[in-house]
């Protein structure tokens, strides 16, 4: 029993450093209320918020604070949201607090249901001028789908919502009910969490109405307002050479961390006349509002490769020994030695780290705690439980990047092929969809060559740019795997994690 309490132990450890407590994660850092924020920092429960109000009937821009709280307690998260906004030039302000219930389902397919609704009273009063808006009402339905992948969690959902006010004018209070303004909110977002970096894209509607009294008259209007915005986090890294010569290393990487919001509006209102009356000829406004927070640099291990300088592979392994991907003796890399199933279970983990917890919702999980009842069981034949690479073979089997061989076997000590890997990057960025239903095809002159299974994912692998074909477009998919082609393969990898897949939701909806 001692045996197998130490080697939980270890595993437990393996874990813990293989997830470190980095937390990337985007979704609801701007709130549901049409505005974007600096994004999540760990430790940081306040945040610089901007967003664009129409209830005057023209776009004002407030700024100020998000303050966020959530807790969870089974299936279920509450989250309260604290607005503290104004715009200085107009002497507006807006005081906004609403409490949410997030319920949550897990589905046998690795999916999950997240279904959103208000809970408690909602309180809001913006004051722009002359008068005060107070909310008296809302409804708000908010339900996204996520999709667990080895190494990102996607989401798309959809809100609808309809707010209602009471407009006060003058010294009055808004309960003298001189005015009413309700807007109906529909939008879509989509999105994804991974370790490397993370993006969410919203597209708002609104359709504002409203009823004002103004002596024997009843003034109407009504309007809209579409925004799109898309909030994110990235972790880029630079080589930054060192200027002394007289200097131990020559260089090495600096990661920076950083998050980026971005808002675009478009909105058609009536003009007023110099009395406040509206009239019947709509302005169309855009504008563009933008937060990006101060960079977190983090400066990275200095490998010693001399036995690389000038191969082709030199910057991808200095790379992944930099950030850790490739961790074993760096003096011993050899670039043409072909790698082993166990060797790349190890990398591909590290490449594709776990999807980090949100922190405020993450349960508490103590030493004490972690030992109860640890006992570890392979799940392969041919992996013992003290083999060099067992956490790691497990990890990449559990997580759904690597399968087995059949018979129960691993076979950790076999060669990969080229085509082999592509098809656990591909199964790990959970891209596979993306193929034709039938007949996937590639631009390789070897097309033909590239076994059944494998087609699919080089096809998507292709067209993201993971895979290349030497100078003759041959891609040569049956070849064994050399360490320095594996070195390519990871860091094409992880820099598609990185900026790839980021520029492609943010193309889709943004133009900047």
């Amino acid at each position: 029993m001692k045996i197998k309490f130490y080697k939980g132990m270890i595993c437990m450890l393996a874990a813990l450093i293989i997830n470190p407590g980095t937390v990337n994660a985007v979704e609801g850092y701007s709130g549901y209320e049409g505005g974007i924020s600096s994004g999540e920092v760990v430790g940081k429960t306040t945040y610089e918020y901007q967003e664009v109000n129409f209830l005057s009937g023209q776009p004002l821009v407030f700024k100020g604070n998000l303050t966020i709280k959530k807790s969870l307690k089974g299936e279920s998260i509450t989250s309260t949201y604290t607005y503290d906004l104004s715009n200085v030039d107009k002497g507006a302000t807006l005081k906004r607090t609403l409490i949410y219930n997030t319920k949550l389902s897990k589905k046998d397919n690795g999916q999950s249901v997240e279904e959103t609704s208000i809970s408690g009273k909602p309180v809001e009063s913006v004051k722009i001028g002359n008068s005060t808006y107070t909310l008296t009402g809302y409804d708000f339905s908010r339900t996204n789908l996520t999709d667990l992948k080895p190494a990102v969690n996607y989401y798309a959902g959809n809100i609808s919502g309809r707010k209602a006010y009471s407009v006060g004018n003058g010294s009055g209070s808004a309960s003298q009910g001189s005015g009413t303004i309700t807007v109906d909110i529909t939008g879509k977002f989509y999105g994804y969490d991974q370790y490397w970096g993370t993006t969410e894209v919203e597209e708002i509607n609104y359709i504002i109405q409203s009823e004002k009294k103004n002596g024997m008259k009843v003034e109407r209007w009504g309007g809209t307002a579409d925004i799109t915005f898309s909030t994110s986090t990235t972790k880029q890294i630079r080589y930054i050479e060192n200027k002394p010569n007289e200097i131990s290393f020559e260089g090495g990487y600096v990661q920076t961390q950083s998050n980026s919001s971005i808002l675009e509006y478009t909105s058609k209102l009536p003009s007023f006349s110099a009395g406040n009356v509206p009239s019947d000829n709509m302005i169309t406004s855009k504008d563009s509002l933008k937060i990006e927070t101060f960079p977190v640099q983090t400066r990275l291990k200095v490998p010693d490769l001399s036995q690389l300088k000038g191969h082709w592979s030199e910057n991808d392994v200095r790379t992944l020994y930099s950030l850790e991907v490739l961790t074993d003796n760096e003096k011993n890399f050899n670039p043409e030695q072909f790698m082993k199933r166990s060797e790349f279970a190890k990398a591909i983990i590290l490449a594709g780290k776990e999807v980090p917890i949100d922190s405020s919702i993450a349960p508490k999980t103590t030493a004490q705690t972690s030992k109860k009842n640890t006992q570890i069981f392979p799940t392969f034949n041919d992996v013992s439980l003290d083999h060099q690479y067992f956490n790691q073979i497990e990890s990449s089997f559990k997580r759904g990047f690597l399968n087995g061989k059949g018979e129960g076997n691993f076979k950790p000590d076999d060669y990969l092929t080229l085509a082999e890997a592509v098809t656990v990057f591909i199964r790990g960025l959970g891209l596979e969809a993306m193929a034709p239903k039938f007949g996937a095809v590639t631009t390789f002159k070897d097309n033909d060559l590239i076994p059944a299974y494998a087609k699919n994912a080089i096809r998507v692998a292709e067209q993201i740019g993971l895979v290349k074909g030497d100078e003759k477009g041959y891609l040569n998919p049956s070849s064994k795997l050399t360490n320095a082609k594996a070195a390519a393969l990871l860091n094409r990898f992880i820099v598609y994690m990185r900026d790839g897949i980021r520029k492609d939701y943010r193309d889709k909806y943004l133009g900047f």
